[in-house]
């Protein structure tokens, strides 16, 4: 029994095939949203950093770098697949699109594990 399945040929919704190039609107749409939405996050952890007094940011410091950089590195990643989403939509290139959804959900990844990290951390 041989069984191949090509996942560019995938039949979904009323027989609509999705191919990369497709779906690269939709990883732009995204990327920048969850981009947005850690830019109002970092404002937000920015804005917590800065009401603590001086005496107290040095016991505080550490979590909330370590948040701030988590974020930022989701921030960059989505950007990435932002950008190659573009770029695969205007050259037209499939393995671009394929590298823009992966860092897409890499840039995920990073977003809810700073969620968690933050969720963790409130006593």
């Amino acid at each position: 029994l041989h069984f191949e399945v090509n996942l560019k040929q995938i039949s979904a919704w009323g027989g609509i095939v999705l191919d990369g190039i497709s779906v690269a609107g939709d990883a732009i749409g995204a990327a920048t949203a969850l981009a947005g939405l850690i830019l109002v996050y970092l404002g937000s952890l920015a804005a917590s950093y800065a009401s603590f007094e001086p005496q107290e940011k040095r016991s505080v410091r550490l979590k909330h770098r370590r948040r701030a950089w988590f974020a930022f590195a989701a921030l960059l990643l989505s950007l990435l697949a932002a950008v190659l989403g573009v770029a695969a939509k205007w050259l037209p290139c499939e393995w671009l699109a394929d590298a823009a959804v992966i860092i897409l959900f890499v840039s995920f990844g990073c977003a809810a594990w700073t969620a968690l990290m933050t969720v963790l951390e409130i006593n």
